[in-house]
């Protein structure tokens, strides 16, 4: 990847996958992580001292016109991210971030486009596009393993908690919940198609207006195959399933969307189950090696700004689809 500075990288908001996962993530690649920014500099001197990252900042663009940094990792709250991405753009420098990358897909395309414009990389963390379960289940698929592709279900559900925060004064915001646990599946149901959507259908989220609910919804995608998923955060925890049918087979991923390891691969062929050998590798790992070679080293299954920006138009008309009032079955 072409760009100005060196090896170093510049750590935007001090969320938590920032701090168990991707620091660790950039120094296992090679490269280091040289500022944390935060609009509140006590959490930047916090961060840096717990990551052991040498300098910190309130201002973006002061750490981003350092000639080391070649990189920024944006893990700030959401509504954050559009300020950090900008700064970004405007100083040259290549953007990884947590996903969404915005709040409406009106806002995402702005930035992907602003990204684009620049010249620059704006790449997603999307853990689940690497797992490698998802990613073999996607090569057997592309090589014919099953068949023509039928159906995708997605399911996955566990009581609705709050995710852990460096801050107690961070809120989480429960109306969002839901609508951003479909906007992870309808991704990764592009990713392992390969198939755009193409209509929506969609049952009123329960309960109506509160994000820790479940929902149900199917999309039809482009290729003919329905996608249907289920997402819930008021049943007890099971394992979450994935699973791409066929004309000829079945491909079936146990517990990959847990976030508690890889989990295990099935394939299904004349009436016999078989589990398929994955070789276990840290995803953000693979994430920050990935994102490092674009885009010299073509990694197409890398989440970028144009994929984030379809799938939060395509969890909108979900959420649109939901407000529709429901037909009632007549008994008799």
């Amino acid at each position: 990847m072409h760009s100005t500075g060196e090896t170093g990288w510049s750590v935007m908001g001090t969320g938590t996958i920032a701090t168990e996962h991707m620091v660790a993530a950039i120094r296992a690649a090679g490269h280091r992580p040289l500022w944390v920014v935060s609009r509140n500099r006590q959490y930047a001197a916090h961060f840096s001292q717990d990551m052991e990252i040498p300098g910190i900042s309130v201002d973006a663009r002061r750490t981003l016109q350092d000639p080391r940094v070649g990189f920024a990792y944006v893990s700030a709250a959401r509504d954050r991210r559009r300020h950090y991405i900008q700064a970004a753009a405007a100083e040259g420098r290549h953007v990884l971030c947590d996903g969404p990358i915005a709040a409406s897909s009106r806002i995402a395309a702005t930035l992907a486009e602003a990204c684009r414009n620049a010249g620059i990389v704006l790449a997603l963390n999307q853990p689940f596009r690497a797992l490698s379960p998802h990613q073999t289940m996607r090569r057997l698929l592309q090589e014919g393993e099953i068949g023509t592709l039928q159906s995708l279900l997605i399911a996955r559900g566990a009581p609705f908690q709050p995710p852990p925060n460096r801050h107690p004064d961070e809120e989480t915001d429960h109306g969002d919940a839901l609508f951003e646990m479909s906007v992870d599946s309808i991704d990764l149901a592009r990713f392992l198609t390969g198939q755009e959507p193409a209509a929506v259908s969609a049952l009123p989220a329960v309960p109506p207006g509160n994000g820790a609910g479940q929902q149900a919804y199917a999309i039809e995608m482009s290729g003919g195959a329905i996608f249907q998923s289920y997402e819930s955060f008021t049943t007890a925890e099971f394992d979450s399933i994935v699973m791409l049918a066929g004309d000829r087979g079945t491909l079936l991923a146990h517990g990959t969307l847990s976030g508690k390891g890889s989990g295990a691969l099935v394939r299904r062929l004349n009436g016999r189950n078989e589990l398929i050998p994955i070789r276990d590798r840290d995803q953000h790992v693979t994430t920050v090696e990935a994102f490092i070679a674009l885009p010299q080293k073509t990694a197409g299954w890398m989440s970028v700004g144009e994929d984030n920006v379809m799938a939060l138009r395509t969890a909108e008309a979900v959420r649109a689809a939901q407000r529709k009032r429901p037909a009632s079955i007549r008994t008799r």
